[in-house]
């Protein structure tokens, strides 16, 4: 006889969790290593981490940075891009570069049997670049194509216009990571390896490994291959405190032929130094973080707005930024915007017990699975060095979120979200969205600033 289950399971509690430990050693030429040993994961990842705020690029040549990482493994001073990309293939090894705000992030993936020589080849691309004036002049050229696509892209230019109107234009964050025509054009291999030079060494680096270390000397590969890296650069800049534009602005960037408005709201957040940076994961989740959140439930669920959207509190080294981004219907921007604004600034009247457990219970049990393969353990601890954190961070922040309170988050969010006015930006089909601004009326979203051409 089949046994029909009417009621599921009971579900236990959640066994005890820690982010990986790491092992740690210094190389000869200084660098930190640390070893995070997963057993199991035999496709390792080795991500080296370099201190490099954009503060450092001059004003006439931002973006250099972002040409100068894309063409580390264009050509190196003992193989050509051809050859390097060749070895990588022999290896099985999957290479990436990353440039934020305050690092160039460089890393290898590969099988653990190859990581030895494969670990060579990254060692090769971030100390023996060649920066030939041919790969750096065609990927000036990708560059330059790249922008065009994204200024076609609504979320790229909402991205773009919430920078510009959100810091002050004094701050490098105001301006886009990856530079703009003007100053991407002129480049030439010269500019990209003093930048380099300038920029790049051993003194500001920390390497990571994450995958199966059994039997295998991680620190000792990883010493021999980086030991001849040498460097003039010095010890890297800090990274100020940006200055942000304060006050209730709506900023309209037409887009025209659009069906949908792209809307991106925020203001000024925490960074990873705050205390309340756990607390405010909690109240962002319970907001607008998730399917289940206050904004999804109006917008996406009840009104029909939208297929989503979504919060969250972002931040680099200093300073942080909190932001409500997704799209809508054109012929319904203005309602969304009139409703949207009017549950973030509600949230500040107060965030109950229930929403903030059930925020708290997710945000902890789903950390396990985050942090399950290899390269997801070397980015989390990349991103933190980058930050300025501790490498175990993510214990730090899961027990900020376990000690919430319904009062905490609260506070969080209120000490934020709206205390200085709220930016929000649209980028859409202008002439069917500014009657829908003007009927809000300046006392909901402020200023209009109309970048219509």
């Amino acid at each position: 006889m089949n046994q029909v289950l009417t009621t599921p399971p009971a579900v236990g509690a959640p066994r005890p969790w820690k982010f990986p430990a790491a092992t740690t050693t210094i190389t000869g030429v200084g660098a930190p290593v640390h070893v995070f040993d997963r057993p199991g994961q035999y496709v390792a990842t080795v991500r080296v981490t370099i201190a490099m705020p954009l503060i450092a690029e001059p004003r006439d040549i931002e973006g250099v940075a972002t040409i100068m990482s894309r063409t580390l493994d264009e050509g190196t001073e003992l193989h050509s891009a051809n050859e390097f990309a060749a070895a990588l293939e022999r290896h099985g090894a999957a290479y990436g570069v990353d440039v934020s705000s305050d690092a160039l992030h460089v890393e290898i993936s590969v099988p653990v049997s190859h990581l030895a020589p494969a670990v060579q080849l990254l060692a090769e691309a971030i100390t023996r670049p060649a920066f030939n004036q041919a790969d750096v002049g065609r990927h000036v050229t990708i560059r330059l194509g790249e922008i065009n696509q994204e200024r076609a892209n609504a979320g790229y230019r909402a991205r773009e216009a919430f920078a510009a109107h959100l810091f002050d234009p004094s701050t490098r964050r105001a301006r886009p990571t990856a530079g703009t025509p003007d100053t991407i054009r002129p480049l030439t291999n010269v500019q990209v390896a003093d930048f380099y030079r300038n920029n790049i060494g051993p003194e500001r680096a920390e390497i990571l490994f994450a995958g199966d270390a059994t039997g295998v000397d991680v620190a000792g590969i990883i010493d021999e291959a980086f030991s001849g890296w040498t460097s003039t650069a010095g010890a890297a800049l800090e990274t100020p405190e940006p200055l942000y534009l304060p006050g209730n602005r709506v900023v309209l960037v037409d887009r025209p032929g659009s069906v949908q408005s792209q809307l991106l709201i925020g203001c000024a957040g925490p960074d990873r130094r705050d205390p309340a940076w756990g607390a405010a994961a909690v109240a962002n989740h319970v907001v607008g973080g998730t399917i289940t959140s206050r904004v999804d439930t109006v917008l996406r669920e009840e009104k029909g707005y939208t297929y989503g959207t979504r919060t969250s509190f972002a931040a680099p080294r200093r300073g942080g930024t909190f932001s409500l981004g997704g799209a809508v219907r054109t012929e319904v921007t203005g309602a969304a915007i009139g409703d949207a604004l009017r549950i973030l600034r509600e949230a500040r009247d107060g965030l109950t017990e229930q929403e903030v457990q059930e925020a708290k219970d997710s945000l902890i049990r789903t950390a396990p699975l985050r942090y399950e393969q290899a390269d997801s353990v070397a980015q989390q601890v990349g991103s933190n060095i980058a930050n300025g954190v501790p490498i175990d961070f993510a214990d730090t922040y899961l027990a900020q979120i376990a000690a919430t309170t319904a009062a905490e988050a609260t506070d969080a969010y209120r000490r934020y979200v709206g205390t200085n006015g709220l930016l929000v930006v649209v980028v859409g089909e202008a002439k069917d969205v500014r009657p829908q601004l003007a009927e809000l009326g300046a006392d909901v979203v402020g200023e209009l600033v109309d970048l219509t051409p």
